[in-house]
C-alpha cells in the first residue's frame, strides 16, 4: 500500500492542506494519505491545544475516503520530531511518502536529526507561492519530486491572521471548522 504522510501543526487545517493531499493522491497514485498532526510543535510557540487542531483536522479530512488522521503525535509535553514518527510507522520506505510544503522544505535541515529521514520515507513537495525550484535544490538535501499544480498559500499563520481581521472565506476554510473555531474561542 502507497501511503503519503502529511504532518503538520494544522492550526488551523485549510483547503490548501486537502489540495496537495489530494493532488499527491492523484499524481503519485497513492492509497491514502494520513493527516498527522504534531502534538508540541517543537519550532512553534503558542500553538493552538493538539486537541483541537486534531479535532479540526479530523473535520477537514471526514469527507474523503482516501484521508486518514492519526494520532501518533499526541503528546503536548514532549517535542514531536519527524524522524520518530516516521520510524514509528514502520512502513517500507519505497511505498511511504512525505509530503511537504516547500516552506518546510528549504528549512529541514533545523529538523532534529533531518539526516536519517530518507532512511523512512520518500519526499513529495508542494511549492508555495514565493517559493520556486531554484530554491528547493539549493537548501533541501535529498531526491524530492515535485507536487504539480497551482502554488498554494499553505501557511497557517495567513488563516489566522484572516480569522482575526474576519476576512476568511469558505474557500479558505470549510465552514465546519470555522464553526469549531468559533464555538471554542480559537484564533
Amino acid at each position: 500500500m502507497k501511503i503519503g504522510i502529511l504532518g503538520g501543526t494544522f492550526d488551523p487545517p485549510h483547503q490548501a492542506h486537502l489540495e496537495i493531499a489530494n493532488r499527491s493522491i492523484k499524481q503519485f497514485t497513492l492509497d491514502k494519505v494520513i493527516f498527522i498532526p504534531s502534538g508540541n510543535p517543537w519550532q512553534k510557540k503558542d500553538a493552538t491545544s493538539y486537541r483541537h487542531r486534531y479535532e479540526m483536522t479530523k473535520i477537514l479530512i471526514e469527507d474523503s475516503n482516501y484521508f486518514e488522521i492519526s494520532d501518533i503525535e499526541n503528546s503536548e509535553q514532549n517535542p514531536s520530531y519527524t524522524y520518530e514518527t516516521l520510524n514509528k510507522l514502520n512502513h517500507p520506505k519505497e511505498k511511504l511518502y512525505f509530503i511537504l510544503g516547500s516552506d518546510a522544505a528549504i528549512n529541514i535541515k533545523t529538523w532534529k536529526n533531518y539526516e536519517l529521514l530518507p532512511n523512512f520515507a520518500n519526499f513529495l513537495i508542494a511549492l508555495r507561492s514565493e517559493d520556486n525550484i531554484d530554491i528547493l535544490d539549493k537548501t533541501f538535501p535529498f531526491k524530492y519530486e515535485i507536487i504539480s499544480g497551482e502554488k498554494l498559500d499553505l501557511s497557517s499563520s495567513t488563516f489566522r491572521n484572516k480569522l482575526k481581521e474576519k476576512t476568511i472565506k469558505v474557500s479558505d476554510l470549510p465552514s465546519e471548522i470555522l464553526t469549531y473555531a468559533k464555538e471554542n474561542s480559537l484564533y
